[in-house]
């Protein structure tokens, strides 16, 4: 198991350095299944489908140590518990009575004050269990339909955009959201979201989203010309001419620009774009 060590500025300047610094156990299953549900001469119709799980633990860590903080992520390295899991302060919404944000401590009690020690385990995750992905097929004397989807299930991820954008004051010269208009507390009795004006966000809980998704990753038509008329070209065995896109549409309920992403924290992230391209595939 690799991971940056820290270490004196005295080596090279640096102040960490990559090594093997524990060891850890992942335990899973693979699927995968396809079924041809119409199959004759002229017309044919696939649908296929894969699925997989993995849940890992950490066994050792480096010079003994049982725990390890990852600074400035949220999370932390500990033996017995899973890599990517996040370690932070557990938001608990807001005073109706006076607008000020409240947390649980670690203990479960609520508390308007923020302290570094009353971070938990949220029993939240950014490396996803569950991945996959399905698609179908359809072909009718030469032309082709194809669709593919993946997906990704109980993946959480930080929305550090979402820190700036509903700063409430912190960083008024960024643009910020049309939410401090409509779920910021404004007077007492509001059932808000987001504290009154002055009281600034924290990197606690109610910044980690599902990044969970369904996206169609591709979307294909084609035609494949008869190999009757190609014979008569004497040089070319096949043509094909395609039109195809990608990334076309995303199923989520993460409010950033795109859920699909390695990281723990989303900032400033450019999203995966959607494609649209066409084609000829020729074979002589």
């Amino acid at each position: 198991m690799l991971m940056l060590v820290p270490q004196s500025y005295v080596n090279n300047g640096f102040g960490t350095r990559w090594d093997n610094v524990g060891a850890m156990v992942n335990i899973g299953a693979e699927a995968s299944l396809s079924f041809d549900v119409i199959r004759t001469e002229s017309f044919s119709w696939n649908i296929n489908t894969n699925a997989s799980y993995n849940r890992n633990e950490i066994t050792e860590l480096y010079n003994g140590l049982n725990e390890y903080e990852m600074s400035g992520t949220s999370t932390k390295l500990a033996v017995g518990r899973p890599v990517g899991e996040f370690f932070i302060n557990k938001y608990a919404g807001v005073n109706p009575a006076n607008g000020d944000a409240l947390w649980y401590d670690k203990d479960g009690n609520i508390t308007n004050e923020f302290r570094e020690e009353d971070k938990v385990w949220i029993g939240k995750n950014f490396n996803a269990p569950w991945q996959g992905g399905f698609g179908t097929s359809l072909s009718y004397k030469g032309i082709a339909l194809s669709a593919n989807f993946s997906w990704v299930a109980d993946r959480w991820m930080f929305n550090n955009d979402r820190f700036f954008e509903e700063s409430n004051g912190l960083y008024s010269a960024y643009n910020q959201s049309r939410r401090l208009l409509y779920d910021r507390w404004k007077e007492p009795g509001d059932i808000a979201d987001i504290p009154r004006y002055g009281v600034t966000p924290q990197m606690d809980s109610r910044f980690l989203e599902d990044a969970s998704f369904i996206r169609l990753k591709n979307l294909m038509l084609s035609y494949d010309f008869p190999a009757k008329l190609l014979k008569k070209s004497r040089c070319i065995s096949r043509a094909r001419i395609y039109l195809q896109a990608q990334n076309l549409f995303t199923w989520t309920k993460f409010s950033g620009l795109d859920p699909e992403s390695t990281s723990n924290i989303y900032q400033a992230q450019y999203p995966m774009s959607r494609q649209f391209s066409c084609g000829v595939d020729i074979t002589f």
